[in-house]
């Protein structure tokens, strides 16, 4: 604790020396701690480079100085340099950056400088220095990503295109000069980022560039259509889907987002296909079982009035493909809970018959009213047992407690009906039920 304290107080002293400075003063002190920060390697004087050149860089005087932003981009280059390094030796340890965006701040001011530049030694020192800041900026954006921090990695990525782009403009020499691939590849992942972001206008254009450049790899049709599908226009994203499933047929990622694609646009019959090609492609996905019941359970319900034989052929797909998955995975609760709510819906689905036979009050049309009740009870007790299970696996799920509570009211079972209904207000009321009602 007291050498938190300590930190906080030293961090406190030394903004408040910084406010006080003037920008010129600020920008002789960052000079001061850089050449320091050089000779003895300690990250305290780099720490305090940083913090006095952005007090620096806010004086509209100093703004005004090539050599400032020559020294900026001099200390957020040693600044991203210490940060790889520092990375790089901790593993998987989270450490935090002296500043943030180092690498992009460093480029933007050599850019800055550059185009500032009267004398040819300061744009040579400028360029030298986009030069020499490279590949950091790479690694800038492939640690963002890491973290998940799409906003940094998109910066990253970006800003290391746009300084190929100056060096080559400007006669400098781009370590991607002679590697299109690698500078492809910066291209490609400063558009994901931005998709990851969900910034789609800033991802379009970087993927179109790529797509025209004849860019081979699946996930730029994957990116292209997140970009459309992300702002709305579905038939250009399925444009690119479908010629991205044409050139890499055996790429299951696209495979995954064509099924996806199916699924939002309620093309069930084209669906089941594409399940089990994904089936094949990876047999022990549970997910996929479950997800192809599902179409089937809804194939079935939507031809239940029209053609009843073929829904009766869905009804008994479902059922295969639910019983698949838990042959892999015994235990997971929701391929339980889709097999009775299978049987369930099924019998719900032929109560309403029985309202209409029960205002026949003849003699055949009881009979046919007892035997529809019988048939409907039978559905109900193929149902329960799954239910029962899922309810001992996941005694939370209100799903299941909604259906248990009327299972058992049909069984004429109060005084059970009543405690699921007590475990589901319990449930709705933010309440961890810890047992089973099967275990007490």
């Amino acid at each position: 604790m007291r050498k938190f304290m300590l930190s906080a107080l030293f961090a406190l002293f030394a903004v408040s020396v910084a406010f006080a400075q003037s920008g010129e003063d600020a920008l002789k002190n960052a000079s001061k701690s850089y050449k320091s920060y050089q000779t003895g390697n300690d990250v305290v004087e780099l720490q305090a480079a940083v913090d006095a050149i952005q007090v620096a860089m806010n004086d509209t005087q100093v703004q005004s100085d090539v050599d400032a932003y020559l020294t900026a981009g001099d200390i957020y280059s040693a600044a991203i340099q210490r940060y790889v390094q520092d990375r790089t030796m901790a593993g998987a340890e989270p450490i935090e950056p002296i500043v943030a965006k180092a690498a992009s701040r460093a480029a933007q001011a050599y850019m800055k400088a550059y185009n500032m530049a009267e004398k040819g030694r300061d744009k040579k020192a400028a360029l030298k220095g986009l030069e020499a800041l490279q590949g950091n900026i790479s690694n800038e954006g492939i640690f963002a990503i890491q973290d998940k921090n799409y906003q940094d990695s998109y910066e990253a990525f970006n800003t290391s295109v746009t300084v190929h782009d100056f060096l080559t403009t400007n006669d400098g020499d781009s370590a991607f000069a002679e590697d299109e691939t690698k500078l492809n590849d910066e291209r490609y992942y400063a558009a994901l980022s931005a998709v990851l972001n969900e910034q789609y206008n800033e991802a379009e254009p970087l993927f179109i560039r790529l797509y025209e450049s004849g860019y081979e790899d699946a996930g730029l049709y994957d990116g292209l259509y997140k970009v459309y599908s992300g702002k709305g226009d579905m038939e250009k994203a399925g444009q690119y889907l479908t010629e991205g499933r044409e050139k890499f047929p055996e790429e299951t990622t696209l495979l995954f987002t064509e099924i996806n694609y199916y699924l939002a646009q309620g093309k069930l019959d084209e669906l089941t296909g594409k399940l089990q090609e994904a089936i094949k492609a990876e047999p022990e996905n549970i997910s996929l079982y479950a997800t192809l019941g599902q179409v089937y359970d809804q194939l079935y319900q939507s031809n239940r009035e029209e053609n009843p034989e073929k829904a009766t052929e869905y009804f008994e797909k479902a059922k295969k493909n639910y019983e698949a998955g838990l042959e892999k995975q015994p235990d997971n609760a929701s391929l339980i809970y889709s097999l009775g709510a299978l049987y369930f819906n099924r019998a719900a689905k032929m109560t309403e018959k029985l309202v209409e036979l029960g205002n026949d009050l003849s003699k055949e049309g009881q009979a046919k009213y007892e035997a529809m009740e019988k048939e409907i009870n039978a559905e109900f007790a193929q149902a329960f047992p799954y239910f029962k299970k899922a309810e001992q696996t996941d005694p939370n799920n209100l799903n299941t407690l909604i259906a248990l509570k009327e299972i058992f009211a049909r069984q004429d079972d109060y005084d059970a009906s009543n405690e699921m209904k007590e475990r589901i207000e319990r449930v709705q009321a933010g309440e961890k039920i810890e047992s089973s009602y099967f275990n007490n």
